[in-house]
C-alpha cells in the first residue's frame, strides 16, 4: 500500500460528506415545498372555514370511493368516472354556495353592529320599555340582539322597578308593573332619566 494514501476511514468521512453536500440542496428544497404546501393549506382553510373545506373532502372522498366501487362492480370506466366527475363538482358547488352564504351573514352582523340608534327618534319617545331602555343605554338599537353590558342594565332597571326607586310608566296595568315588571314593562322617559342621574349616568337618548 502506498504510503500517500489516506486511511479507509478518512475516505469513508470525505465520501460521506460529499453525498451530504450533494443532497442538503435536495432536502432543503423539499423542506421548503413542504412549508409551502402547509402554508397554502392554512391559507385555504381560513379562507374558506374548516366546514366547508370538511364538506369540500367529504364529498372528493365519498365520488373517489364510489368510483372505485362502480369499477369493482363491473360498471364501465367512462360511466363510472363520469358520475364520480359529478359527485366532485357538486361537492364544489356545495362549498361555494357555504362560503357565499357565510359570507353574507357576516355581512350582515358587521353592518348591524356598526349601525348605531336613531337616537334623534328615541329622543321624543315619551314610554320605553325595560328590554328598549336596556338596549340604547348601551347604545344599541332596539330590536338588535342584546349584549351582556345591557343584559345587565336590564336586571338592574327591573329590581329599581321592585323596589320602587324606578316608578312604572302610569300606561296600562302600572300597579302589576311595579310590583312584578318584565322587559315589556314601560318607564317614562323622566322617570329613567332621573334615575339614571342618581347613578351619575347620562346615557346619550335621555340627553336633551
Amino acid at each position: 500500500m502506498p504510503t500517500n494514501q489516506p486511511p479507509v476511514s478518512v475516505a469513508i468521512a470525505r465520501r460521506a460528506s460529499a453525498e451530504s453536500q450533494t443532497t442538503s440542496p435536495q432536502r432543503f428544497a423539499d423542506l421548503k415545498n413542504i412549508q409551502h404546501l402547509k402554508v397554502g393549506a392554512a391559507n385555504v382553510r381560513s379562507a374558506i372555514g374548516l366546514s366547508v373545506l370538511a364538506a369540500v373532502a367529504l364529498g372528493v372522498a365519498l365520488a373517489v370511493g364510489c368510483t372505485l366501487w362502480a369499477i369493482q362492480e363491473g360498471v364501465p370506466h367512462a360511466l363510472a368516472i363520469m358520475v364520480g366527475y359529478c359527485t366532485v363538482a357538486s361537492s364544489a358547488c356545495l362549498g361555494t354556495a357555504l362560503v357565499a352564504v357565510q359570507g353574507a351573514a357576516a355581512k350582515k352582523n358587521s353592518t348591524v353592529a356598526k349601525r348605531g340608534p336613531n337616537y334623534a327618534a328615541w329622543k321624543v319617545v315619551g314610554n320605553l320599555s325595560v328590554s328598549d331602555a336596556s338596549r340604547l343605554w348601551c347604545d344599541i338599537e332596539p330590536g338588535c340582539p342584546a349584549s351582556q353590558e345591557s343584559i345587565a342594565w336590564g336586571t338592574a332597571m327591573l329590581d329599581a322597578i321592585k323596589r320602587g326607586e324606578l316608578p312604572a310608566s302610569a300606561t296600562g296595568s302600572a300597579s302589576q308593573g311595579q310590583s312584578n315588571p318584565n322587559w315589556h314593562t314601560k318607564i317614562a322617559r323622566d322617570a329613567l332619566k332621573s334615575w339614571a342621574q342618581g347613578l351619575g349616568h347620562s346615557p346619550r337618548f335621555l340627553q336633551n
